[in-house]
């Protein structure tokens, strides 16, 4: 498998349950309440906020949690084809995206490569992109959410802009991201959002040892932290810790809400760690959820197949294998690696 950090997933927010939160920290600033779209693209985190607080932006089938609508913008999070047969239905204007951005991150890496889209508003709470070739967002503009905190608490101000930062670093402004972190370090040294946020930015550029520093602060104000617990994972996983790694990934899937992008780079843990079975069950897993959110398995099963190979399974590798030929969106280069691996397995077992 191939050894990246993915390191996204582990930026949210480190608060205790048991920690009544100021309501600012849920509620959309000044920054995205005065959206305005005429047609409107928005995640699943968006739609109970929409409902409450601007009901106006939403059409008939939006308010229905059951419509064919409402099913198509929640799998769309995590499909970027998909996304764009809707655009191409409904002509959005703009997009509004909220919640953990790595939830969004196959949507917002998608937004962000293809340069479609103009990021207009950011605060703690979310995203807005729009089609029009408008200002783009700065630092600037960050204005009227920093004079709505300025009446909260030094650690609810920290809270946010590590919030803030972690969403500009998933549409790649991490300079930006990491203004917002020395702030918030400078308000709150002991907040341990804005120690995880630090060990995000830093895990993010290979920079180790400063990742390491800043991620035990992280635990050390909070040793619960999935978020920090998670970013430790990513740690140990890009230093080649990969036993490490694997006890302390599985820890942290446990505990955590489901999610496709941390339960992949678990599956990639596990491979490393050679706990192949662990890998096989995370990847099988993936597949049953992609294909219920009708999403590509392609690339799935050809790590499943390489997975079967390992463990000397000939005919899961291989029935793998041609299940992957089957997705039409399959890169030819994964294709023409699949033809290989049954050629090469079938050669050697005589299958």
């Amino acid at each position: 498998m191939v050894a990246a950090v993915v390191a996204g997933g582990a930026f949210w927010s480190t608060r205790r349950t048991w920690q009544k939160p100021d309501p600012m920290l849920a509620v959309p600033s000044v920054a995205l309440a005065s959206l305005q779209a005429k047609t409107l693209y928005y995640n699943a985190p968006a739609r109970p906020w929409l409902i409450t607080q601007r009901a106006d932006l939403l059409t008939l089938p939006d308010l229905d949690a059951g419509s064919d609508r409402t099913r198509e913008f929640v799998q769309a999070m995590r499909n970027p084809k998909l996304f764009r047969q809707l655009d191409r239905k409904y002509r959005f204007d703009a997009l509004l995206i909220m919640g953990d951005p790595s939830e969004s991150k196959a949507l917002l890496d998608r937004l962000v490569e293809t340069k479609d889209w103009t990021l207009r508003a950011v605060d703690h709470t979310g995203l807005v992109f729009r089609r029009d070739a408008g200002k783009a967002w700065e630092l600037a503009d960050f204005a009227p959410v920093r004079a709505q905190m300025a009446a909260t608490s030094a650690q609810t101000q920290a809270t946010i802009l590590a919030q803030t930062a972690s969403k500009l670093m998933a549409v790649a402004q991490p300079e930006a991201a990491l203004q917002l972190l020395e702030e918030g370090a400078r308000l709150a040294p002991k907040n341990a959002d804005i120690a995880n946020g630090l060990a995000v930015y830093h895990l993010e550029r290979g920079e180790w040892q400063k990742a390491s520093e800043q991620v035990e602060r992280a635990l050390s104000a909070d040793r619960k932290s999935l978020a920090a617990l998670s970013t430790k994972t990513q740690l140990l996983y890009g230093t080649k810790h990969f036993a490490e790694a694997f006890e302390l990934s599985r820890k942290v899937i446990d505990r955590m809400p489901p999610d496709p992008v941390r339960l992949f780079q678990h599956a990639k843990i596990a491979h490393e760690a050679h706990a192949y079975k662990a890998e096989i069950e995370a990847l099988e897993k993936l597949i049953t959820w992609a294909d219920l959110e009708g999403r590509p398995v392609g690339g799935y099963q050809i790590y499943l197949g390489q997975a079967y190979t390992t463990t000397g399974n000939a005919k899961g590798a291989i029935d793998n294998y041609m299940a992957a030929l089957n997705d039409p969106d399959l890169p030819d280069d994964q294709r023409a690696f699949a033809r290989e691996n049954i050629a090469r397995i079938k050669k050697r077992t005589g299958q």
